[in-house]
């Protein structure tokens, strides 16, 4: 008996159907600079991102899916212009940044600002 392509589920249209799927559902018509993944894990969590204008390998994004802000973990830029936990020296006008994990891993993949932009 010879094999047809309903046996192998073959389906030609799927990757045509999986692409108008992910630009409604996950893009929203958006233009995006990539789907970044978490590090550790690889799920995807951001589908649309702008791309840092001075750091190639940064992006920010106004929603983040698999993600967790926080709240207790507070960071700002130190003079070394890294990021750094926030102490009592810290002075008082330092924009504040929190801490945001992969909710699957618990990886650290970025931080949110006060206006909840994401930056990872």
């Amino acid at each position: 008996m010879e094999k047809t392509a309903e046996d192998y589920m073959y389906d030609d249209q799927a990757d045509e159907r999986d692409a108008a799927w992910a630009e409604s559902e996950l893009l929203k018509g958006g233009k995006t600079d990539a789907v970044l993944s978490c590090p550790q894990c690889l799920v995807q969590i951001c589908f649309v991102c702008q791309r840092h204008a001075r750091f190639a390998d940064q992006f920010r994004a106004l929603a983040a899916k698999h993600c967790e802000i926080r709240e207790e973990e507070l960071f700002v830029y130190g003079p070394s212009g890294l990021l750094e936990p926030k102490t009592e020296a810290t002075p008082k006008y330092a924009e504040v940044f929190r801490l945001v994990e992969c909710s699957k891993c618990q990886a650290r993949v970025g931080v949110a600002d006060a206006d909840g932009v994401y930056h990872l």
